[in-house]
This record gives C-alpha cells, structure tokens and sequence, in this order.
C-alpha cells in the first residue's frame, strides 16, 4: 500500500524535526471544525453491511498517484477516463459514489494517510470535496455510502516519526488519537458511518508502530469520548494488541479472510509497482471474486459476519479495484450489487461457486502465475534478478548463514494446493554453470517422517556439470503438502558450491 511517491509527498509536510515526540507532546488543533457527533445517524449493530476502501489520493493535473517520477504510467489497471481525476475534484468524488451507489455499499472508507500537523496534506484536503459529493447526491435523492475511516497506519513510521511512534507511551496515544480525531473533524456528524452510533475505524497494520500494547485501545476510546461524545467502532487485523469491535483481514484480494468482519477482493496484481516482486492473483474472469462470496454466502445467515470489506474499490496500483476500469467496465459493479443485495437480504447459496483450481502454476524473473519467490534477503536465501546468457534468471547470492549453500524460496498458491497429501511434479529451468549440485526441499504430508524432516523433506539432487547451457531438472514430489511450514513458505532450491541462475519454475499435480 505504501508507494515511493507518497513518501515524496509526506516529505513536503512533515514537521520540521522528524524524531521520537517529546514526552510532552500535545497534537496541534485538528484541522477540521466537527469535533462533536450532534446530528449523528447510524447504522443497528448485526446489520448486513458492505464496506469498501477508496483511495483518493489520485490527482490526474499533477501526476500525484498516476504518474511515477520518470513520468511513466504508474497504474497497473486504469479508470475510464484520466480526465478530472483527483481528490479536490467534488465531480470525481460524485461519480465514485454514484458508481457505489450501483454497486450497494453502505459504507466508504477513506484511506487516510493525514497525520497531525498535516493540515494542508491531501489527505485533509480531500476529505471535503468528498463531503460535498455526498451532500449533492443526497440533495437529489440518492442514498450514497456514509464515511467511515481507514487508517493507514504506515504513517506511525512515515508521519514525521523516524524512528516509528511508540504507542506504549502517552505521547503516542495521543498521536494516534489525534489522526483519528483529525479526520472525523473534517467529516459533518451526518455524514459519519457508525455503527450504535460509533464512527467505524477501520486499522491497517500493527507493524508500523514501534512499540504497542493492549493499552491503546481504551486510552484511545476515552480521549474520543471526551472530545466528541461518543465511543469508535474499532475494527483490528488480528495483530493489534488489545479487544476492539471487529476483527479483519487485508490480502482478500488473494483470498477471502472470513474473520469477524469478513474480507473479499476481485484479484491482484502490482506490476506497475516499482521495486516489487511480481505476485499475481488472476481474476479468472469474475470467477476467483465471484467464488470468495459465495464461500461468504454459503455460510449460515446467522452465523456469518454481518460486516463485510471489498478489497478495493479504486486501489489501480494493486490492480484490485472493483470500480469502473477500462480493462473490466463495470462488470464488477456488477457483480458487487448482486451479491449485496443477498448478503444484505440475508439470503444463502446452497450450491457456491466452485474453487477455482488451476490446472497448474509457473514462475519466472517477471511473470508469477500461482508461484511466487519469496526472497530472504537478510536470511538464507537473498535472491536476485539478472540477465543470465540472454536469459532473465532469478539468482541465488551467498548468505551469512552458509558458506557452501546457497537457497531460493517459493511459496504455492493456495488456490492450487494447500494443506494437501498428493504427488506432484516440480520442473526447474536452470543455467547449467559454476555450482556443483542442484537439490529440492519441500514441505510434505510423508508419513513416515517427523518434524524439521517432514517441513523440509528432501528430492533427489541433480549434479551440475558446468556445460553453461541451459538445462532442466524434473523432480517428483510424492506426498507434496504445501502447508508453509519450510520457513514459512512451501518449498525451496537448495545449491551446493556456487550460485544458480533459474529462469522458470513449473508444478503440475500428480508423479513424473
């Protein structure tokens, strides 16, 4: 979520020293005038609602989020049209809740990247045209989403803070008190999603803060109270320290997360993001998103979250949006209205949309279709991409942890296998060069094993004999299990006395 650009544009509004807050920290004035919860509408609790995230921070006239520094296109999937896309835009903000309003959410959540001190930052500065989109369609009858807050809390690390804001003290309460309070400050009571009355706030990751606790929660809830009245509807991923109103999931885009508040997204792909690996998650034509809520669906009405997030509706740079886009139209729209409207008439599909399995998967320096390259690069398995005798090659790099042996680490689609017991063929392009032997661990379902013997259990190896031409090497995986247990991933190469250069990696089900 974090992008190179959006640093830029932080480092244009950071307060003058960017270290650890003073212990006396005190947040200056929010910059908005509603900080009270008077006029207030909500939502019962245990009603069906659909939420999405929205990412305004586009601005077409600029380039800000559309175009990378170089000045190429920044975007993996696109909107219809370039044409008054941006977060001051009241038209551009208009038309997206128009489209939410076909697609049934009830709720819009802003992904906030403000901090205080930060009054001029886009973040801030966006929240107002959005505002004023809302007043005009429901000054014409419509019913658009109310707003609730994402926090995007990588601004812990990236507001200012170098260090990342220690939410064990009470200087950083008060900071990550005061982002909260910054938004819904600039957000008018009746335009407030809440649910029994509380504003819901969405929290991305725990990691960004330095240091957390289960103390933040009620400091943060009774700051609220005493400034606006009212408590939050506090909505965690699982690694928040402390109770909240809900639990969620990100990643849905790759697969669904039905926890408390239940997670679904169309699919994935960051390709026009600087400095990533690939990973993929192929829209199969509607059917991964269309499968991830009937698996929602096929849940007993009264035993289903009554909350659910679509991951997302305009993220373009992750390729996981569900809004109007000129590579899918608006078939996602869609889809999305007709699935609202069973969730939200608490309907259930006897017979869901099968897992869409593929028939096999591949990876490669560029492409990743169902494998992806997990590179340790401070661990055992620091992994490179180079162009190998007119070949673009993964390559491995010596560690700290071996003097002989070098490792690649790949990780298997979920989609295609996990948690299994069943034989699979595994076939490894490879530069026949300086290293000695080439072997295969994976992690297995072998009965007869035990342990670190199971997770990393052993293929035959294949020697190297320095040809310098390109060769390939099957090897057959019985009792393949793929459950992430080698090293958190489903298996790896292993390279005795040199590096390898890899160009493709195949699995297909069954023996060789």
């Amino acid at each position: 979520m974090i992008r190179s650009g959006m640093l830029t544009a932080l480092a244009a509004v950071l307060p003058a020293a960017a270290a650890d807050l003073p212990t006396d920290y005190t947040p200056p004035p929010p910059p908005g005038p509603h900080v009270h919860h008077r006029g207030a509408a909500t939502f019962r609790p245990g009603k069906p609602l659909v939420a999405t995230s929205y990412f305004y921070w586009y601005d077409a006239p600029s380039g800000m989020h559309v175009r990378d520094r170089d000045g190429t296109d920044a975007l993996t999937d696109h909107p219809p049209t370039l044409k008054g896309m941006s977060y001051r835009s009241v038209d551009w903000h208009a038309q997206q809740l128009r489209d939410m309003i076909d697609a049934g959410i009830d709720v819009v959540l802003p992904v906030y990247w403000g901090f205080p001190g930060a009054k001029r930052h886009w973040s801030n500065v966006g929240l107002a045209p959005l505002v004023e989109a809302r007043k005009r369609l429901l000054a014409a009858g419509k019913k658009p989403p109310a707003i609730g807050m994402f926090y995007d809390t990588s601004t812990l690390r990236h507001g200012g803070i170098s260090a990342g804001v220690d939410l064990t003290t009470e200087a950083g309460r008060r900071w990550f008190f005061a982002t909260i309070r910054d938004f819904f400050s600039l957000v008018p009571p009746p335009h407030r999603a809440c649910i029994d009355g509380k504003p819901i706030v969405f929290l991305y990751a725990a990691a960004f803060a330095k240091k957390t606790d289960a103390k933040l929660f009620p400091a943060v809830r009774g700051m609220f109270r005493e400034a606006f009245g009212c408590d939050l509807y506090l909505v965690k991923k699982p690694e928040w320290p402390g109770q909240a109103d809900s639990v969620y999931q990100w990643g849905a885009a790759l697969m669904p997360k039905l926890l408390d508040t239940a997670a679904v997204g169309p699919g994935y792909d960051h390709s026009a993001v600087p400095g990533r690996w690939p990973l993929v998650r192929k829209r199969l034509g509607g059917r991964f998103y269309r499968w991830s809520w009937e698996k929602l669906l096929a849940m007993p009405p009264a035993k289903r979250p009554a909350l659910v997030h679509v991951e997302t509706w305009n993220e373009f740079h992750e390729g996981t949006e569900i809004c109007h886009s000129r590579e899918f139209g608006r078939k996602y729209i869609t889809l999305t209205r007709h699935y609202a409207d069973l969730f939200g008439a608490r309907k259930r599909i006897e017979k869901p949309e099968p897992k869409p399995v593929p028939e096999g998967v591949s990876v490669s320096p560029r492409e990743t279709d169902g494998i992806r390259v997990v590179p340790q690069q401070a661990g055992d398995g620091p992994v490179a991409v180079r162009t190998v005798s007119g070949r673009a090659a993964l390559v491995t790099a010596p560690n700290r942890f071996s003097r002989d042996h070098r490792y690649m680490y790949f990780d298997v689609d979920d989609l295609f296998a996990h948690d299994t017991d069943e034989p699979m063929t595994l076939t490894v392009t490879y530069f026949d060069g300086a290293a000695r032997e080439l072997a295969l661990q994976y992690d297995s379902a072998d009965p007869k094993l035990r342990g670190l013997a199971q997770c990393f259990r052993g293929a035959d190896g294949r020697k190297i004999t320095g040809t310098r031409t390109w060769k390939q090497a099957t090897f057959t995986l019985p009792n393949a299990r793929f459950a992430g247990r080698a090293n958190g991933v489903d298996f790896r190469l292993v390279v005795t006395g040199g590096d390898l250069a890899v160009s493709h990696v195949t699995i297909r089900r069954g023996g060789s």
